[in-house]
C-alpha cells in the first residue's frame, strides 16, 4: 500500500499501509524499523552536498537500511520460519521480535503480560523505542498495531497506535489499574501523502490480549 503521514494531537506520525490481506505484522515491522533507523536518513541528508542529495551514497545506504519493504522482510521472516511467507497466512507475536533481531535495531522479545496490567506497562516504559501490541477483535481473527508515541495531558496518559490496514492512526486515553484497553477502528481523518489504503468495512472493536513486542536492549 504505502506510506502516509498522518496527525494526531500529540504530533505527526509516519504509517505505512499493510500490502497483503494478513501482512500486519510484516506492517509493523516495516514501521518499527523505519521508526528506528530515520535518524539516520536524517543524518545522511544533513551530510550531503547541497543539490548532490540524490547521488550522496551515504543517503541511498540510510534510505535503503531505514525503508525495508514488505517483499524484504518477508524474506526475513520466511528464514526464521524456514517457509516462505506471501502475506495470506498469520504472523505470530512469537515470530516478530526474531525477525526484528535480524534488521541491526537492538534485541527484541515478545511477551504476553496479563491484559489487566498493559495499560500500566505501557505508562511505565515512557516509550523510548515504539512497540507492536496485539489487537484480537471481538468478532474474531487478531491485528497488530504499533505504539510509537505515550505523553502525559496533566493527569491523563494517551498512546498514539499506527494501523498497517488503513494506515491510520488512533489515540487511545490509558490509565493506572485499567482493566482493558479496548481498540476500535473507524475512519480516521489525516494527511495522506500519495496513496490510497484500505478502509474498516465498519467499525470495529477489539481489546489488547496483553502480547507487546518490544526492543529490550541494544
Amino acid at each position: 500500500m504505502g506510506w502516509s503521514l498522518r496527525s494526531s494531537r500529540n504530533g505527526v506520525h509516519v504509517v505505512y499501509g499493510q500490502k497483503a490481506e494478513r501482512s500486519c505484522g510484516i506492517a509493523c515491522i516495516v514501521m518499527v524499523n523505519f521508526k528506528l533507523k530515520k535518524w539516520q536518513l536524517a543524518a545522511a541528508v544533513s551530510a550531503a552536498p547541497a543539490g548532490l542529495l540524490a547521488a550522496a551514497p551515504g543517503t541511498i545506504a540510510a534510505l535503503s537500511g531505514a525503508v525495508k519493504s514488505e517483499e524484504e522482510v518477508d524474506a526475513a521472516y520466511a528464514k526464521v520460519t524456514g517457509h516462505p511467507y506471501l502475506g495470506n497466512t498469520d504472523t505470530f507475536a512469537t515470530i516478530l521480535p526474531l525477525v526484528l533481531n535480524k534488521l541491526d535495531i537492538g534485541r527484541w522479545v515478545g511477551k504476553c503480560i496479563p491484559f489487566d496490567k498493559l495499560a500500566d506497562t505501557i505508562i511505565d516504559r515512557t516509550l523510548t523505542h515504539p512497540f507492536i501490541t496485539l489487537v484480537r477483535w471481538r468478532s474474531g481473527g487478531g491485528h497488530f498495531v504499533v505504539c510509537d508515541n505515550v505523553v502525559s495531558w496533566g493527569k491523563q496518559v494517551f498512546a498514539d497506535f499506527c494501523d498497517p490496514w488503513d494506515a491510520a492512526v488512533r489515540t487511545l486515553p490509558l490509565s493506572r489499574g485499567q482493566d482493558d484497553i479496548v481498540y476500535q477502528a473507524q475512519d480516521q481523518p489525516g494527511l495522506e501523502l500519495g496513496q490510497t489504503h484500505k478502509t474498516y468495512s465498519s467499525n470495529k472493536t477489539g481489546d489488547m490480549n496483553g502480547w507487546i513486542v518490544y526492543r529490550a536492549g541494544a
